[in-house]
């Protein structure tokens, strides 16, 4: 396995590594130079402010290597001082003034490869300065680096392009408004950019080989397009929907004259022969429906259907142009991170815009999930046996626990934006997830199950009252789990479930506090356990406070608060406080000492989260 995929594990032995390494870069092997470099870039991009005692040393190694180095050695080193600025923040203050120098002297550099490589990593290494240093101190010279940039655009290079289309994004990002006026300057290269043709090269192929599929068979030939070769456009156009989404999130209205030709080119772009370029299509498009929503300023949306709170024309007209061709791309998806990657697109522009984003096409979404949980998705059943670059078992399996798990969070989103609407999906979905509580599934596979009914209960409200005989077991026989992940995610939903239920959930408090004790007298608070627990007693205390064992309950409760982690938690921890102080229950009259320091604590904290009415009430103590 490579550094590279090890970096946080191996930052953390930075001691004995560093040393090591700073002596292999003055190795008299250049071939040591370069991988000891390329090491060190992937070390200090993890290292975080133990990088900070390094610095003088370091800064003084990679300047030698940039200015006498080897050729192949340069954008390495010029690389790992974009990781070590990102590591150090404010710590990088001296040397901003200098590197910034080299880096415009870099990005003015032409040449051969080895020149133009330098010129195009010091174009990646401008935006990483900015991001780390800051808008204030990068302002001066933002627009010489973006004609810098602009002006590699324009050099027969696919690696400068890309470089550039990183810049920008990273840029907009830093900059946002303030980056506006470039757009009429890089909007036109984005669309060149996704507009050119990729079928002279396999062409061409074709041609050399003896024409197209002559002596192949179609197995070999793919689908027998002229797309089914890789080319560099394809990863041009991955980078440039990559930043066309970030330009148009940061830039909002200065980039609105160029949407709808972006969004042909995007939408065109759902069908290519590249995963990533999908991917990067996709995102691009939902962050479009996201960005015209934030620009029209809508009213908050309401949970249900039909839809309450109507939408502006143009992210209406945006979700039907997006919302069929996404559709039609995943139905036909063979990759699992593309298809995880569109449900957690769908799970942002649904929380973002609500139930009118999906109200039209929820069962084409439904049956995609349905396939996903029943592990029937053209994705989950692509043999890799043949393929020696696919990925090895491990991978695979990671792979799909990240895709169901992603399919999860779409149900429980897509309950939480309809609402009570949301009972018929739910009787589909119901025994599908339910299946992934049995103990013969692996952990994490338990833990999205029970996950996600929580937050299905949370978002259905009363409406989840009929399942509280289906659901509320597994919740609570969760609580003993072997997984303390599964354990969690149980306490914050049996919680949730007995709050929003109007069943009468009372008979099962003594055991529900049993199993949340050991959770909540423990010192870790992993995967939030603790927390969720504090929050499940909350909720029992506002379920039905005189069917809590106070006495019992209060010091244990009392101690493991403030709520560390997860803050949603304090919501129902501060109105239980209040319901009790409100309600003058006198058993918590002798815990008043060891409570008033934490809500002290809890008000002094602007993490902490309060409904208005507590933070009325506790401001007033």
């Amino acid at each position: 396995m490579a550094v590279d995929e090890l970096d946080s594990e191996v930052a953390e032995h930075h001691e004995r590594l560093l040393p090591l390494i700073f002596d292999m870069t003055s190795d008299s092997n250049p071939t040591i130079v370069k991988y000891a470099t390329n090491s060190l870039d992937c070390i200090l991009e993890s290292m975080g402010a133990a990088i900070v005692g390094y610095l003088p040393r370091l800064m003084e190694r990679l300047a030698a290597l940039l200015e006498s180095g080897p050729a192949d050695v340069k954008p390495i080193a010029l690389s790992a001082i974009g990781s070590a600025a990102h590591s150090s923040g404010e710590a990088f203050g001296p040397y901003f003034g200098e590197v910034v120098a080299r880096i415009k002297q870099a990005m003015a550099l032409t040449g051969d490869d080895d020149v133009l490589a330098l010129r195009g990593v010091a174009t990646d290494t401008a935006s990483t300065i900015a991001e780390a240093a800051g808008k204030d101190a990068f302002r001066p010279h933002l627009d010489e680096t973006v004609q810098l940039a602009l002006q590699g655009m324009e050099i027969e290079s696919a690696t400068l392009r890309e470089s550039g289309f990183c810049y920008f994004g990273v840029m907009s990002r830093v900059f946002e408004a303030e980056f506006a006026p470039y757009m009429a300057h890089i909007a036109p290269q984005v669309l060149r950019t996704l507009r050119m043709e990729e079928t002279a090269a396999a062409e061409l192929a074709a041609v050399e080989g003896g024409g197209e599929g002559e002596g192949e068979d179609e197995d070999e030939m793919g689908d027998g397009s002229p797309l089914a070769i890789n080319t560099g456009v394809a990863d041009e156009k991955e980078v440039a929907a990559d930043a066309v989404g970030q330009l148009f999130a940061s830039t909002t209205t200065a980039f609105l004259p160029y949407v709808e030709e972006t969004t042909t080119e995007l939408i065109a772009l759902l069908g290519h022969y590249s995963d990533t370029a999908r991917k990067a299509a996709t995102v691009a498009l939902f962050t479009f429906i996201r960005t015209l929503s934030k620009i029209a300023a809508p009213e908050l949306w309401k949970a249900g259907v039909p839809v309450s709170a109507p939408i502006d024309e143009h992210t209406a007209t945006m979700i039907r142009l997006v919302m069929p061709a996404v559709l039609e791309m995943w139905e036909d998806e063979d990759d699992k991170m593309v298809v995880t990657q569109t449900c957690t697109e769908l799970c942002q522009t649904m929380r973002a815009v609500g139930p009118a984003a999906v109200v039209d096409y929820a069962e084409g979404i439904a049956k995609r999930l349905l396939e996903i949980f029943d592990k029937k998705a053209l994705c989950q059943t692509v043999d890799f046996e043949d393929d020696e670059d696919g990925p090895d078992e491990s991978e695979m399996a990671e792979l799909d626990s990240l895709l169901i798990c992603a399919a999860a969070d779409c149900v429980a989103t897509l309950a939480d934006v309809f609402g009570d609407a949301f009972e018929p999906v739910m009787d589909t979905f119901l025994p599908h997830i339910v299946k992934y509580t049995r103990p013969a599934v692996a952990a994490s596979e338990r833990a999205m199950a029970v996950g996600c009914l929580a937050e299905i209960a949370k978002g259905m409200g009363v409406a989840v009252t009929k399942y509280t005989d289906a659901v509320l077991p597994l919740l609570t026989g969760a609580l003993h789990d072997k997984s303390l992940e599964v354990r969690s995610n149980a306490a914050f939903g049996a919680g949730v479930f007995i709050e929003a239920s109007a069943a009468d959930a009372t008979p099962l408090f003594a055991d529900v506090l049993r199993a949340l004790y050991p959770l909540i007298k423990s010192a870790d608070n992993a995967h939030n356990a603790r927390d969720n627990a504090a929050g499940c007693v909350a909720r029992l205390v506002l379920e039905n406070a005189a069917a809590v064992p106070l006495p019992d309950v209060l010091p244990v409760w009392i101690a493991a608060l403030p709520i560390a982690g997860d803050h949603l938690e304090d919501l129902p921890v501060y109105d239980a406080i209040c319901h009790l102080l409100q309600t003058r229950r006198p058993e918590i009259e002798p815990f008043l000492p060891a409570l008033m320091p934490v809500l002290h604590q809890a008000m002094a904290d602007p993490a902490t989260l309060f409904s208005d009415k507590s933070r009325q009430y506790l401001a007033s103590l």
